[in-house]
């Protein structure tokens, strides 16, 4: 056994990992935060302690099955003053070669030990795993090609007592590695499971590594700050750093589709010259007050002002609507007067009239036909709105917080099997800008004064538009 000093070493989340002796363990991580690193260290120690083992490794592709070869070649290094039972190991000692009994292309790195245990480090081909028995190591789980059959070749090879190791961070929700933890997660699975966000990594010390020195509470949330930053779409710090896969096929509208739909320099009410029509999402603290304004020009709208605000007096926020509500070509305004937007919604009225300003109950059948308008806005490409415009008014942490709300907002299948459409309450908002843009669609419709409706789609739709001048 190596000694505390090595174990002392880890952090406590990779601790909890290496204590595990469950037959079958999965770790569902973050990026970079040591997974591969503890688990080469897993695998030293069992070819130690079990004389003869023999562990069978595979990552998405070599280079990644090279790193891990690296770190196992590192703790030899270390142990060896400890571990008489080790060989002198050395980088030269790691040998490619490949299966005779192989098709072409299946290869590995071998380390052997000099009481018969190995570590084979494999390529990504499922058929690298048929024919082996031992401990399994399957890194990067939801990022294989083809991994259901890799988990088909994998799994037996373990069926004579030996254990798992499942490692990945998500990759959508079409994989197997989301299938075998959510079975695990409704109890359907008894395999152990360490889940391992960004977050929990930074609490239990990562950032402090990183930077060297002890943090404070304020610099670690600054440090994961401008981590979420970089990342440029929440898309991307929710699935790779935060352990929650992204289900791009419940979008609502797609990132194609709205990026299809952006042009540059649109904004400027100075550039109107048609009516106006507007719609306002409303809130105050964590989500987003959302004002956009449109320009119809005759088969479509052109965003010409989009304004967000949170955390402000609701006179502030008032006094925004006011500035646009005042404007002599603007038609109709369509307000959310659901919650607190009620009698906001009722204010403007009093001041502008009920024909200028509609308050719109938010409900599922309401919120329902606002999204399948919104959608057939965006197919039919009639919505014309700013790429990636900048918001004083919200402390945000994403590059684009418009299209990332619009992409937000998704069709929810119920229990009970009822449609609703919505977007996860976050602190970057609850999909505010998918529903201003949708309210200012709505006060467009000539039956706008009326129920909301299903608009027939453009029948020139698919065809180039040359948007230039606007």
């Amino acid at each position: 056994m190596p000694d505390q000093s090595l174990i002392d070493y880890f952090f406590p989340y990779q601790k909890r990992y290496l204590l595990d002796k469950s037959k079958v363990k999965i770790l569902e991580k973050s990026r970079r935060i040591g997974g591969t690193y503890v688990q080469s260290f897993e695998d030293v120690q069992d070819c130690i302690e079990q004389p003869g083992l023999k562990i069978f490794f595979s990552s998405a592709d070599m280079t990644a099955a090279a790193e891990y070869m690296d770190y196992i070649a590192g703790w030899v290094a270390k142990l060896n003053t400890i571990a008489k039972a080790l060989a002198e190991i050395n980088c030269e000692d790691i040998s490619e070669c490949e299966f005779a009994d192989e098709d072409k292309g299946v290869k590995s790195k071998v380390i052997e030990f000099n009481n018969g245990s190995k570590i084979y480090a494999l390529s990504s081909n499922p058929k690298a795993f048929r024919s082996k028995g031992g401990k399994i190591v399957w890194d990067e789980a939801a990022h294989h090609k083809d991994d259901r059959k890799m988990w088909a070749a994998a799994k037996p090879a373990a069926m004579w007592g030996y254990s798992i190791r499942i490692l990945s961070t998500h990759n959508g929700v079409n994989s197997l590695f989301y299938l075998i933890i959510d079975k695990c997660k409704k109890g359907e699975l008894d395999y152990s499971v360490h889940t391992v966000p960004i977050q929990l990594a930074v609490e239990e010390g990562l950032a402090d590594r990183i930077c060297g020195r002890k943090l404070s509470r304020k610099e670690r949330e600054a440090w994961l700050e401008n981590e979420h930053k970089g990342c440029l779409t929440e898309a991307i710090w929710q699935e790779e750093y935060c352990c929650n896969p992204q289900d791009e096929s419940k979008a609502m509208i797609s990132y194609d589709l709205i990026h299809s739909c952006e042009r540059q320099g649109v904004l400027g009410l100075e550039k109107a010259k048609g009516p106006l029509y507007l719609g306002c999402d409303v809130a105050r603290h964590r989500h987003l007050y959302v004002i956009y304004v449109f320009e119809d020009i005759g088969d479509r709208l052109i965003c010409r002002a989009v304004e967000a605000y949170q955390n402000k007096k609701w006179s502030y926020l008032e006094q925004k609507l006011y500035k646009f509500l005042k404007l002599p070509n603007l038609i109709r305004g369509c307000i959310d007067r659901t919650g607190c937007g009620d009698q906001f919604t009722e204010r403007a009225q009093d001041k502008f009239g009920t024909v200028k300003v509609e308050g719109v109950l938010f409900s599922n059948t309401v919120k329902a036909d606002l999204a399948i308008n919104l959608l057939q806005a965006f197919e039919d490409q009639k919505l014309i709105i700013e790429k990636c415009p900048k918001f004083p008014g919200i402390d945000t942490k994403i590059e684009d917080e418009q299209a990332e709300s619009i992409h937000a907002v998704r069709k929810i299948v119920t229990s009970a099997g009822n449609v609703r459409y919505d977007a996860a309450s976050t602190e970057q908002g609850h999909g505010d800008f998918f529903w201003g843009a949708a309210l200012a669609y709505h006060a467009k419709s000539a039956n706008a004064a009326g129920p909301i409706f299903v608009q027939t789609a453009n029948p020139f739709k698919g065809q180039n538009v040359n948007f230039d001048g606007f």
